[in-house]
């Protein structure tokens, strides 16, 4: 048995991803880290699937991306950074010129995902192993929707959000 078939538990429900699943809120790897960051807030998401022209999954960008990308590389190996003023508009200039750049040299390449169809057990799992907060749901490689652990253990608990 593959994990593909996991058993399931008797719970006298069936939960199916595609009725959990949000809609899924996508860029494309040119896209300014200025635009991801905007419709990350305008969504309150941290995070949003990145796609091809055709709608594949290629990667994956996060706020925590967007911030790493605006932090000069030597501080990203330092310990401690308290030797450095907090004052001062160079660190906003630097922060600033990074928003330029496309999400397809920050984004992570390696996504956490799963096909339509497959079950809650497989898609916890999932989350888990990979230690990722949502998979993306994807329908033959396009992305059509995402889940979040959330999401996931209110339906396992039958838990209706207000």
């Amino acid at each position: 048995m593959n994990s593909e078939e996991a058993p399931r538990r008797e719970t006298g429900r069936d939960i199916k991803l595609e009725e959990i699943m949000h809609p899924a809120v996508c860029v494309t790897p040119g896209v300014s880290e200025r635009e991801a960051l905007g419709i990350l807030l305008e969504n309150r998401l941290p995070g949003v699937p990145v796609v091809d022209e055709e709608g594949l999954l290629v990667g994956f960008v996060t706020d925590g991306h967007l911030l790493a990308s605006a932090l000069p590389e030597y501080l990203k190996v330092m310990a401690d950074v308290s030797f450095i003023s907090e004052a001062g508009d160079q660190w906003v200039d630097y922060f600033s010129e990074s928003a330029g750049t496309p999400v397809g040299e920050v984004m992570s390449k390696e996504v956490s995902y799963v096909e339509l169809g497959t079950s809650e057990v497989v898609a916890a799992h999932k989350m888990v192993h990979d230690g990722v907060s949502s998979v993306v749901i994807t329908d033959n490689g396009k992305v059509v929707g995402i889940v979040t652990r959330l999401d996931l253990y209110a339906a396992i608990i039958a838990l209706k959000p207000d």
